[in-house]
């Protein structure tokens, strides 16, 4: 689906800031889609503070078989998918195969981010399905900034290039 809205991209090319609710257009205006604006809006803040020099690519669309960002830092890429929690209990992952499947053909590398929760289950689904090529962790906020940037350059410093 291609986002035909102009007031949407056109300030974006002229260095402006797109709105939480812009980057993804969601189906509903529930809790969770408007916390899933706002998260992937500090995801981005995150992201351009830690990698300033960095290209940073948004997935327009909400589909569970690409991942919300692309981060390229020194010409390596690793894919950055944010996952909302309502609650604070286990996060096991039942969202991830299609991108996983994906993933696991393309060879490229991934980060899983969660707001909230025990991320325990789904650290041993990414294992299984990608191995050392992902990532998961919580994040919510600058305070967890360190751990974002740990599990992002050791993916970026494998030696074998998979992006």
């Amino acid at each position: 689906m291609i986002d035909t809205k102009v007031r949407h991209w056109l300030p974006a090319w002229f260095g402006g800031r797109r709105t939480p609710e812009t980057f993804r257009p969601r189906g509903t205006s529930s809790r969770v889609s408007r916390l899933a604006a706002q998260y992937d809006a500090e995801v981005d803040a995150a992201l351009q503070r830690l990698w300033p020099k960095a290209r940073i690519y948004h997935d327009r669309e909400f589909t569970h078989d690409r991942a919300d960002f692309l981060l390229v830092v020194r010409g390596r890429g690793v894919m950055i998918e944010t996952k909302v929690k309502s609650d604070p209990g286990l996060f096991r992952g039942s969202t991830l195969p299609p991108l996983l499947d994906r993933l696991e053909r393309d060879g490229r590398r991934l980060v899983v981010l969660v707001n909230q929760g025990d991320p325990t289950p789904a650290r041993d689904l990414m294992s299984t399905r990608l191995g050392d090529r992902g990532r998961i962790l919580v994040w919510s906020g600058p305070h967890h900034d360190t751990d974002l940037r740990e599990a992002v350059e050791a993916l970026l410093d494998q030696t074998t290039r998979h992006a």
